[in-house]
């Protein structure tokens, strides 16, 4: 009987899940990657990797493959070399869902940017407004196409961006404009957006009193809330 006991005790504490440990985390149905097109230097390394996934904690364990080898080689942990100027893919399937999967598209080559700087580091806007922001790439050698990248707004319901950096303020309040290229160089513009103020009503013209005529009595249009008597506006002196 005692050690029927024990062993029914010895089961209660194995079935006890320990704290933090989830009891059967369900296969990730959907993953963002850090980059989605990924710029890698002639020799050059760069790494790929799972950002989020979904549902939290489910297991952000991937497989790596790249199509064309002789332009670029991955590694088991997502390490991108740029073995040959070229552009290849690769995909990426998660070891517990096989049937999530992403496609990177990779470029390699000779030049890529080192350097971002925005025509801006920090600009003013009323809602409704819109400015247009310009991102220079640095070295001048990188070709066009990889001088591109993406716009990203850390609030959009503030201002919003689109892909060729023209802002829209939508309500009062700060938001971060960042442009990220291909192989992650990042430059930031801080946006401060105010209520559009309305135009003010122009002030009605002084009314001058006319000069009366020898021995007549100079009366002139009362003020609101005012009262006019013998020739005396009270609360508005007037003197001849």
């Amino acid at each position: 009987m005692k050690r029927m006991m024990v062993m029914l005790v010895i089961a209660a504490v194995l079935t006890v899940q320990m704290p933090g440990e989830a009891a059967a985390v369900g296969k990730p149905i959907e993953m963002t990657l850090n980059y989605s097109t990924i710029l890698v230097k002639l020799h050059g390394k760069q790494t790929l990797k799972v950002s989020s996934i979904a549902p939290s904690g489910a297991s952000k364990s991937v497989k790596y493959e790249i199509a064309n080898r002789k332009v670029a080689s991955v590694t088991k942990k997502g390490v991108i070399k740029g073995k040959k100027i070229g552009v290849t893919t690769i995909r990426v399937t998660s070891k517990k869902n096989k049937s999530l999967r992403k496609l990177v598209k990779v470029i390699v080559a000779d030049y890529v940017p080192t350097k971002v700087k925005l025509s801006a580091a920090s600009v003013k806007m009323k809602v409704d407004q819109k400015k247009t922001l310009k991102a220079t790439v640095t070295p001048k050698k990188v070709l066009a196409a990889n001088k591109k990248g993406t716009w990203i707004s850390s609030d959009a319901e503030i201002v919003s961006i689109s892909s060729k950096g023209v802002m829209v303020a939508h309500r009062e309040g700060t938001a971060t404009i960042t442009f990220v290229t291909f192989n992650g160089k990042k430059a930031a513009c801080a946006v401060s957006v105010d209520a559009q103020g309305g135009i003010p009503a122009p002030s009605a013209p002084q009314q001058t009193p006319a000069v009366p005529a020898s021995g007549g009595t100079i009366t002139t249009a009362p003020a609101s809330g005012s009262s006019v008597s013998a020739g005396i506006v009270s609360g508005s002196a007037m003197e001849l």
